[in-house]
């Protein structure tokens, strides 16, 4: 059963409704009434039923909001599938949803064909049974795990994939667009299925394996342009002729035959010495003690300078200026001028290589230096003293670098020139990677398997479970008369209305029920007779699924059944309900409600109050509620009937009480029944003139005639204005008949208090007498 409704947001006027917060509610039991004027949110309330009974949301309020409470757990407005109890609504929905009546004479009306059990069916029931059983075996229940569940769920967890918007393969195509190819492609499961038709015939030839090959794949396929053709790097080096001229020198030992300590001990003065004599060809003065220079000066200085150690220096100058050289050609090697020069997949490659080269190249520097600093030891100190060579550096290292180099570069090259083609088919080989690494993850091809075997099982699981309900078809058709069915339709109507021309029978050929006045097609029905037809069809409903023996698993919703029809049609309504919906096995016994749990709502007070009168045995309880619609923010609320309503068997009584005590307020206007009173003066004047004067004649015309149309047009005026909000200018704003309604109120006690005292005495005594 239904325990309580737990919460409603945004489902019609029902805006923020929580059954905690409302005082002193009590929860629902199995016989439930509500009682709410007209446009208060009886039918909206219903719809909340029939949402549950659709198991979906009802689709006037997709993103509304609903949580209830049962004896068998909570459901809200997002678990709807999972609501384990059947659910019969009757409200105005169900006219729209269950007859299509005819507007033209000559069309046909007709409802939904509804089946009915008769006779001695026992020997049929047995074998119904019998076959359900099979079925349920096979299909299963809430309490029976069926044959085909283990299937089904090895069926369910290979689906996934290609279930549509939330499956695998359409998540993992997403993944391929955004995550590894940076949305430079479109790729979609239609994209993404071919390729697994590819690629599971055989996973590992297209699994990338080297890590290196994959990482560089990874970068090429977001390429969106080819990079400029680059050159490749040179370095235009003399090494093996400047180490064999260095080791040369550092070893040889010059002839001291011309030996001049002071010049050979000093290079600095060595070095002045030559260049004086390079500024005096000749003999001459000496430009710096301008004292005469002699000839055999010259000689002497002229036999040193061509000597061996002169030599070994000026070899020495010219080796230093080579190295000189060879460390400016590294600076000038033409490397692109940034990583970013390269296409994507080829920069990581590019970088490693040259921070190798590099490494190659400031160790190869320091050698150079090293070079310098051992010949200016030779130079300046060490002359004529041998040297030890230096180990010569491995400069192959550098030329095989530079050429690992260059090869990076040339690929880089060859995927510029022919980028459109290269680019297909390293993001081709890139897809197929990323799917047959999916698929082996997944497990793709063994849950394959298994589903495909899943599948054979449940086609066999189900041939059987078809030829067991063909076998129940097959007894249900000797069981079952559809003719019954027209017969009991007939009689509800008929009882209804309390005619006799109009009514039901079955079309044979379409198996439709035919509606038929004086023996042709019905046309041109009022609301009244709609509201008994459909009605009508409603009960059946019940009687169908009672003589099934299902009928006592359903929870009923029943709002206003006499809505369009006179007060004539209010006990007979009454008495029929207590007839489909309760049952007495022995006279004078318990009565008990047939169905799990019912719910009845009315805007009629007179009709609350009998079904208020409805038996209720020891076993099931009653709950009453009140549905209140506060106009002036358009909300409504559920709560617990007001004590003064259960206080009165009489609507007419209540009604004036209302009216009575709201005139005696000292400040009408700032209460918070204010736009409650207009149906209040309606239904009440509705009564009152009818009891004063019986006609056939509207309200505001018996109206004119007891008051007089000037009087009557003051008391008429507020509740023709606020009693029925059919415009939506109207709905949400004030008024300034706002200020009519205490007017309308005070007019209607003075003028029946003055010109029907005796009517007014007992009035006031009765409601008196209430207190």
């Amino acid at each position: 059963m239904i325990n309580k409704i737990e919460s409603i947001r945004d489902f019609g006027i029902y805006k923020s409704f929580s059954w905690n917060s409302a005082t002193g509610l009590k929860n629902f039991n199995h016989k439930n009434l509500i009682y709410g004027w007209n446009y208060s949110g009886k039918t909206t309330l219903s719809r909340i039923f029939s949402s549950l009974r659709d198991k979906k949301m009802h689709g006037s309020y997709d993103r509304s909001f609903f949580k209830i409470n049962t004896t068998a757990g909570d459901f809200d407005s997002n678990s709807l599938q999972n609501f384990p109890f059947n659910i019969l609504v009757f409200n105005s929905d169900y006219i729209k949803d269950n007859l299509n009546f005819s507007i033209h004479k000559d069309e046909i009306s007709e409802s939904k064909t509804i089946l009915f059990e008769v006779g001695d069916n026992a020997k049929y029931e047995e074998k119904i049974i019998e076959f359900k059983n099979k079925i349920d075996l096979i299909n299963g229940t809430e309490t029976i795990i069926g044959k085909k569940d283990p299937y089904l769920k090895i069926v369910d967890d290979f689906e996934i994939y290609d279930r549509a918007n939330t499956g695998k393969f359409t998540l993992f195509a997403k993944e391929i667009k955004i995550d590894h190819f940076g949305s430079e492609i479109d790729f979609t499961k239609a994209n993404l299925k071919p390729i697994v038709a590819k690629v599971k015939q055989n996973l590992s030839e297209f699994i990338i394996t080297d890590k290196k090959k994959l990482a560089q794949l990874k970068a090429i396929v977001l390429s969106k342009e080819p990079k400029e053709v680059l050159d490749e790097v040179f370095l235009n080096s003399t090494y093996d002729k400047i180490i064999k001229s260095v080791n040369d020198l550092l070893v040889k030992i010059p002839d001291k035959k011309n030996l001049d300590k002071i010049l050979d001990s000093n290079s600095e003065i060595y070095t002045w010495v030559k260049k004086g004599k390079e500024l005096h060809p000749e003999p001459t003065k000496c430009l710096f003690c301008d004292n005469d220079i002699k000839p055999e000066r010259f000689q002497y200085l002229n036999e040193f300078f061509n000597s061996e150690a002169s030599n070994i220096k000026e070899g020495i100058n010219n080796v230093k200026k080579q190295l000189v050289d060879e460390e400016n050609s590294i600076k000038q090697i033409n490397f692109p001028s940034s990583s970013n020069d390269l296409n994507l997949g080829y920069i990581d490659e590019y970088i490693n290589s040259k921070k190798e080269l590099d490494k190659l190249l400031t160790s190869y520097k320091r050698h150079l230096k090293t070079l310098i600093l051992k010949l200016d030891l030779k130079q300046s100190k060490s002359i004529h003293i041998r040297i030890n060579e230096i180990k010569e550096f491995d400069f192959s290292l550098i030329t095989s670098k530079i050429e690992q180099l260059n090869s990076v570069i040339r690929s880089n090259n060859d995927f510029s020139k022919e980028f459109k083609h290269r680019i297909e088919i390293e993001r081709n080989l890139y897809k197929d990677y990323l799917i047959a690494s999916f698929l082996k993850r997944e497990k793709y091809i063994e849950k394959e398997k298994k589903c495909k075997l899943a599948n054979e099982k449940i086609e066999k699981l189900n041939t059987q479970a078809t030829d067991f309900q063909k076998q129940i078809q097959f007894y249900e058709s000797k069981k079952v008369s559809d003719a019954e069915g027209a017969l009991r339709y007939t009689y509800f109507i008929q009882t209804f209305l309390n005619r006799n021309d109009i009514e039901i029978i079955l079309e044979t050929t379409s198996k439709k029920f035919l509606l038929l006045r004086g023996g042709e097609n019905a046309s041109n029905l009022s609301e009244g007779e709609k509201t008994a037809i459909a009605f009508s069809h409603f009960l059946v409903t019940i009687k169908a699924l009672e003589s099934k023996r299902v009928f006592k698993d359903y929870i009923v919703f029943i709002d206003d059944p006499i809505s369009s029809l006179d007060g004539n049609h209010i006990f007979q309504i009454n008495s029929i309900l207590k007839e489909m919906l309760f049952s007495n096995n022995n006279p004078g016994g318990e009565w008990k409600l047939k169905c799990l749990q019912l719910f009845c709502s009315t805007h009629n007070f007179e009709f609350f109050n009998l079904l208020r009168e409805l038996p209720m045995g020891k076993t099931n309880k009653e709950s009453k509620y009140y549905i209140e619609r506060n106009f002036a923010d358009n909300t409504a609320i559920i709560r617990e009937l007001p004590a003064i309503i259960g206080q009165y068997k009489s609507e007419y009584h209540y009604l004036f009480k209302e009216i009575y005590e709201f005139n005696k307020l000292g400040k009408p206007l700032k209460s918070d029944k204010l736009l409650l009173i207009p149906n209040t003066l309606r239904r009440f004047l509705e009564m009152y003139t009818l009891t004063k004067y019986p006609s056939d004649q509207n309200v505001d015309q018996r109206a004119d005639r007891i008051f007089t149309p000037e009087i009557s047009k003051r008391i008429c005026k507020p509740f023709h204005y606020f009693s029925h909000l059919d415009n939506l200018d109207r709905i949400g704003k004030q008024s300034e008949y706002v200020a009519d309604i205490p007017v309308a109120c005070k007019e209607l006690i003075r003028h029946i208090k003055k010109k029907d005292k005796l009517h007014f005495e007992a009035l006031e005594a009765a409601i008196n007498l209430k207190k």
